[in-house]
């Protein structure tokens, strides 16, 4: 059983993630041009209008792993192990686009510097919660399978 605060946690937590992740997602996808003036005071040139698509594809398949944890976590607790991969894998991203952008405006770094942070507490409240909703695990010298 998980406790009280994790739960709350838990909870606030896949609610906030779904909403940045559909925001970011509607406005990397919807309106490209307003994601580069905001964040990096340019307009986007080549490739970069698809390569941030792709991010909003991903950002998509983020949200749409909350929304089925939101969903099932507590029949299925498996689904919070899925969003600490997600976070997981997020938290590279954000970082790696920090640093590889050649610009950003003030806006740029207030909104992209605490996602990796944020990011990891995810994982660890994810995985705290899976933890505790699995229960106790025997190990196999005990005669059971540590499953």
């Amino acid at each position: 059983m998980i406790e009280r605060r994790l739960r709350v946690a838990i909870l606030v937590y896949l609610w906030a993630a779904l909403a940045e992740d559909t925001l970011l997602f509607v406005l990397a996808w919807v309106i490209p041009d307003l994601w580069f003036r905001l964040l990096h005071e340019s307009a986007p040139a080549g490739l970069e209008v698809a390569l941030l698509r792709r991010s909003a594809g991903q950002w998509a398949a983020f949200a749409l792993a909350q929304a089925i944890a939101l969903w099932r976590w507590r029949k299925q607790p498996e689904w919070l192990a899925v969003v600490a991969g997600v976070r997981f894998s997020d938290l590279f991203t954000d970082v790696s686009y920090i640093l590889a952008v050649p610009a950003l405006t003030r806006l740029g770094w207030i909104l992209l510097l605490p996602p990796p942070l944020l990011n990891l507490v995810g994982v660890v409240i994810m995985l705290r919660g899976y933890r505790q909703a699995r229960g106790p695990v025997r190990s196999s010298a005990e005669g059971t399978n540590a499953r």
